[in-house]
């Protein structure tokens, strides 16, 4: 990236006041949280308005936002087919069936949820499931090239800093400080974007005049993808059901309403900014050339953005990158700290024991961002792994009838998952399809057979 993209003093202060924003709003959050109450720090007090809702819900979602430019670079429009309309149907259908028994729960996060249906074990359980798809290796990677870029610093030192920074504010106030953050971070992501998009449009015209320069593969669809990876992705959508981001801030709404209408508020807005990102990538596929995919974005803005809007297009980028890793950093740190670390004390719930799971998350993530970064990998395909163990336990959770699978419930999340991972380790074809035909199997199987047995 700093091969690529080059800022100047200008660019520098755009950044750095932009990062003191997003601090600053993080840090006034704090204010409101109570002290030693570990349900207002991880759900802000079940208080949170539409408005807030919907910007932490879309400034959570676009992590990985430098990945969208190289799928579009590949192969073009299908983009929308892959990353966007899978995760809107999959949206508004949370929003219709599951968002109204998160509010109504009294749990505070996912394993609590099957712990409370199932049992201490299923909580358990739950819990390590999880934290493959909340430990934020990947956004502590990202956010520290990012720092390495601009700073020339070593990339050790580099992910050290950009954690810190990141989660100082998610330390002291919970989820009240991250969705405050939030708001700062959802307005310098469109910001940053919106700027590149016309920037684009000033420089090589309009989009009538991009349509006409594209190749065609790229305005194909599936194009040179193929339809069997769209497949793929529709299925990898289904972890939006079991997105942790998603249940804390379903349960953290003022009332039902807010978060039904806040969803579908959120995938309209989705929208807007897959429209940017789609706009600004086909940009680059049509006039930029000789960069790596993964730079597309980058090298975009280097040709295309005066000073000053570059340093806001890098600034919109961070709070993208930062409000994921804040977002999945305190869910994992909730995984840890109230549905590991508690139970196992036999102790209430604490604060404490969040803040312990947050130092370790944050160090977890950090050894695997820096000792083995081909992780990274595995953890954007955890959903293949993860979906098939918890989906359908979720759903069951909230029916009367859910004490029928309690004491089977450990294998009904434990096989499904390893199914998963001998799909992957053999190569036996769709890891996530194999894993839930095995989740449906053990299932129906049970509800057959309702003997009870022990584990």
């Amino acid at each position: 990236m700093g091969d690529v993209l080059k800022l100047d003093t200008l660019d520098l202060l755009v950044i750095l006041g932009s990062l003191a924003a997003v601090l600053v709003a993080g840090i006034r959050g704090a204010r409101g949280t109570k002290n030693g109450a570990q349900a207002d720090f991880v759900l802000a007090g079940r208080s949170l308005t539409l408005p807030f809702f919907v910007a932490s819900l879309v400034a959570t979602w676009y992590g990985a936002v430098l990945g969208s430019g190289e799928f579009i670079m590949r192969y073009g429009i299908t983009f929308i087919l892959c990353f966007g309309l899978p995760y809107y149907i999959v949206a508004v259908f949370y929003s219709l069936w599951l968002a109204q028994r998160i509010r109504d729960s009294k749990a505070v996060s996912i394993p609590d949820q099957l712990g409370m249906a199932y049992g201490p074990k299923a909580r358990t359980v739950a819990g390590v499931v999880m934290l493959i798809i909340t430990i934020p290796a990947s956004y502590q990677l990202m956010l520290g090239v990012i720092v390495q870029s601009i700073t020339g610093w070593s990339l050790l030192l580099s992910i050290i800093v950009g954690s810190i920074v990141s989660l100082i504010y998610v330390a002291k106030g919970g989820l009240r400080s991250d969705i405050y953050a939030n708001v700062v971070q959802f307005i310098i992501m469109y910001a940053g974007f919106i700027a590149l998009v016309v920037g684009c449009m000033s420089v090589y015209g309009s989009p009538v005049e991009l349509y006409h320069s594209l190749p065609e593969p790229h305005l194909s669809i599936p194009g040179v993808l193929g339809w069997t990876p769209v497949v793929g992705w529709f299925l990898v959508a289904l972890q939006t059901f079991i997105d942790p981001n998603f249940h804390v801030r379903a349960a953290a709404a003022k009332d039902i309403s807010t978060a039904k209408r806040g969803i579908v508020v959120s995938v309209g807005l989705w929208m807007v900014f897959d429209a940017l990102q789609l706009l600004a990538g086909l940009y680059a596929v049509s006039h930029i050339h000789g960069v790596a995919p993964t730079d597309t974005y980058v090298a975009l803005a280097q040709a295309v953005l005066p000073s000053m809007w570059k340093g806001l297009f890098v600034a919109g980028v961070i709070a993208a990158v930062m409000s994921t890793l804040d977002g999945y950093a305190l869910v994992s740190a909730t995984t840890i700290g109230h549905d590991l670390i508690d139970p196992w004390r036999g102790t209430a719930p604490r604060v404490s024991s969040l803040r312990i799971g947050l130092v370790i998350t944050s160090v977890v993530g950090l050894i695997a961002a820096w000792f083995i970064p081909s992780i990274i990998d595995l953890i954007y395909n955890a959903a293949s792994i993860v979906v098939p163990a918890l989906l359908l336990p979720l759903f069951m959770s909230f029916s009367r009838r859910a004490e029928r699978f309690a004491h089977v419930i450990v294998p009904i999340i434990v096989i499904p998952a390893l199914v998963s991972v001998a799909a992957f380790a053999l190569d036996l074809g769709e890891p996530m399809l194999l894993g839930l035909g095995a989740s449906i199997l053990l299932i129906a199987f049970r509800s057959i057979h309702r003997a009870p047995t022990t584990i």
